[in-house]
């Protein structure tokens, strides 16, 4: 999200966990002194603040904590559907179908009176990341993301980041039969960096 300080309540967006940042490596990096006592490096944009009692939180801030929320509780659904089933035998000629992510806001957020449209890309970006990891901690093969066509402010933000921050990745339109202009396809190489 923002800009992260030293004393900020943070919270992992990828992982479970909270902390305290308690030094700044670079503009990127911050170290971050868990809960548990660990200090550990953290990219900045994997980290959310969490206002602090007394503190009222931003609109953005709590529209991507909502975000969260909503996803970490279909996970769980997801999860919970998933152990109740008896195993099925998978063919290993079958492909499993990309996930697709929805990057519409009106997909993303109830409402988004009161934003501006730099900190409606900003929550978008923040779900593009969030997903994107998890794709690659996942071992997905590749993952879709739909932006829509737009004037291509979120679709060029996206590939600018996807080559910046997932320059090992590759990326390409995704299928216009299916998408349009409005969809990227991103390819996660098996044999990624390791983080």
């Amino acid at each position: 999200m923002g800009r992260v300080n030293v004393g900020d309540l943070v919270r992992f967006v990828d992982e479970m966990g909270e902390g305290r940042v308690v030094r700044l490596i670079s503009e990127s990096i911050a170290e971050v002194k868990t809960n548990d006592g660990w200090v550990l490096p953290a990219n900045v944009r994997n980290l959310v603040v969490i206002p602090e009692p007394g503190k009222e939180p931003s609109r953005v801030e709590t529209l991507i904590s909502e975000v969260i929320f909503r996803q970490v509780e279909h996970e769980k659904e997801v999860t919970n559907l998933t152990l109740n089933k008896p195993p099925v035998a998978k063919s290993s000629k079958v492909k499993s179908p990309a996930r697709e992510i929805d990057l519409h806001i009106n997909k993303i957020a109830d409402s988004v009176v009161g934003l501006t449209n730099t900190e409606i890309l900003g929550i978008q970006m923040e779900l593009f990341r969030r997903e994107l990891n998890r794709a690659i901690r996942d071992n997905e093969s590749e993952i879709i993301f739909i932006h829509g066509i737009g004037n291509g402010t979120l679709k060029g933000e996206l590939r600018r980041a996807a080559d910046r921050d997932f320059s090992w990745c590759s990326q390409e339109d995704a299928s216009f039969k299916e998408y349009g202009f409005g969809a990227t396809r991103i390819r996660i190489p098996q044999n990624k960096p390791q983080y």
